[in-house]
């Protein structure tokens, strides 16, 4: 249970949620949630604010287009691991994506969440940097 005050802020746009964060030092951007709320929870991590970016379409998609393949930052791991474009230019991450966490982890997570989490176990940190990406 996280037991502190915060508050809760749902974004409609990526200008609407970097205003937010803009007024918020202390707040942290959510999406699936599948880290920090864990974090939360532990007491590892007190933002004053949580906001959420979830519905923000804009964040979510899959592009593939010459030679890269753009992944918006809400995009889930189970939308990557099931995307035939991806299976297609990149197999590897695809692998990736279908084998972190269990399903539900799957489904709520997302790659811009575990990117900036940046925890040096996860799979997306050393599938990008070995890619070469550009975040």
């Amino acid at each position: 249970m996280i037991t502190y005050p915060f508050k809760y802020r749902r974004a409609k746009s990526v200008a609407e949620a970097e205003a937010m964060l803009k007024s918020a030092p202390e707040g942290k951007l959510l999406s699936g949630g599948q880290t920090l709320i864990a974090a939360m929870k532990m007491r590892l991590a007190q933002p004053s604010e949580l906001i959420d970016i979830s519905g923000i379409k804009e964040l979510n998609y899959i592009r593939v287009g010459g030679d890269a393949v753009a992944i918006g930052a809400a995009t889930t791991h189970w939308e990557v691991a099931t995307s035939a474009e991806v299976a297609k230019a990149i197999p590897a991450l695809s692998h990736v994506a279908s084998v972190i966490g269990d399903p539900a982890v799957r489904h709520k997570g997302t790659i811009g969440g575990s990117v900036a989490n940046n925890d040096p176990a996860a799979d997306y940190p050393a599938a990008v940097l070995g890619l070469g990406a550009t975040i």
